[in-house]
């Protein structure tokens, strides 16, 4: 019996890729390697840090609280405002970061622009009262109600005044019934009756 051929075996599919494939694959390769260390370049560059507002040739005041965040809100713009009023904006947002000495500043420099009024008077008599300063602070109260006896917060804030800083119990004593018989509607009267029997409380801010 004849022995039969073995059909010849199926040849292997061929591996070769085209030129034009390879060109592309190494493209895209190239370009995936190039975005990746541009990326990763850009992350490791380091980021601007935001440095609390001291105004310059000025230390940090002792008397600002800390915040909450190392990102301290910088001050408003008051570029665009009359003088007088950007001055007190300037103490005002002082005063608000318990700035005292920087809102004094800018208080008597808006008086001395002309914006001297008792609003400014009681919140400049309040930063010398948060200094440790009560004198100062009774004589601004004080001129104050000469400018205005219809003032509410420059009479309530005496009461306070004497009772704590000046360990004066009469003063504090005739201020508060002065207060409750001049402003007896106003919303403060009632705390002013209480503080006839209990330590007063902070002054008020206008």
């Amino acid at each position: 019996m004849a022995t039969r051929k073995k059909p010849p075996a199926a040849s292997a599919p061929s591996t070769r890729v085209s030129v034009p494939l390879l060109l592309l694959l190494a493209f895209a390769l190239g370009a995936g390697t190039s975005w990746l260390v541009t990326r990763a370049a850009h992350r490791a560059s380091p980021q601007p840090v935001i440095q609390n507002f001291i105004p310059p040739g000025v230390s940090a005041s002792p008397n600002v609280a800390p915040l909450a965040s190392p990102v301290a809100a910088p001050p408003p713009d008051v570029s665009k405002l009359p003088p007088a009023e950007a001055a007190r904006t300037l103490a005002n947002w002082n005063y608000d970061r318990q700035n005292w000495s920087h809102a004094i500043e800018h208080y008597e420099q808006a008086m001395t622009l002309g914006a001297d009024n008792p609003d400014v008077r009681t919140d400049l008599g309040n930063c010398y009262r948060f200094l440790g300063q009560p004198e100062k602070a009774l004589e601004q109260y004080q001129l104050a109600q000469k400018q205005d006896p219809q003032h509410e917060n420059s009479l309530f804030n005496q009461i306070s005044l004497f009772a704590q800083l000046l360990h004066d119990q009469d003063r504090a004593t005739s201020a508060a019934r002065e207060f409750i018989a001049r402003f007896p509607q106003s919303p403060q009267a009632e705390t002013a009756r209480q503080q006839l029997q209990t330590n007063p409380g902070l002054p008020q801010r206008n």
